[in-house]
């Protein structure tokens, strides 16, 4: 989760630098980009603490949510490579 939080931070901080860059450039087209790009990560920004703190708000939902994916993919992974000839006999 941390890895994550790190990743998204850099991801964050190497646009806003990109934004920093291109600062001195005009024209329309460059000022949708930066536009977009501001609005992109904003949004971004919001929905990862929104998911920050619904999970320090409800850790247990959180686990269970994770445990019952964790579940589902491992009877699918199971169902998938055994045999498909069985005989229950």
């Amino acid at each position: 989760m941390m890895n994550r939080s790190r990743e998204l931070r850099r991801l964050t901080n190497h646009a806003d630098s990109l934004l920093d860059r291109v600062a001195d450039y005009e024209g329309p087209r460059v000022q949708e980009l930066r536009t977009r790009v501001n609005q992109s990560l904003d949004a971004l920004k919001q929905a990862a603490n929104s998911a920050d703190d619904y999970i320090r708000e409800n850790p247990w939902v959180a686990i269970g949510v994770i445990a019952g994916v964790a579940a589902s993919l491992g009877f699918l992974a199971g169902y998938m490579v055994a045999p498909k000839n069985r005989s229950w006999e």
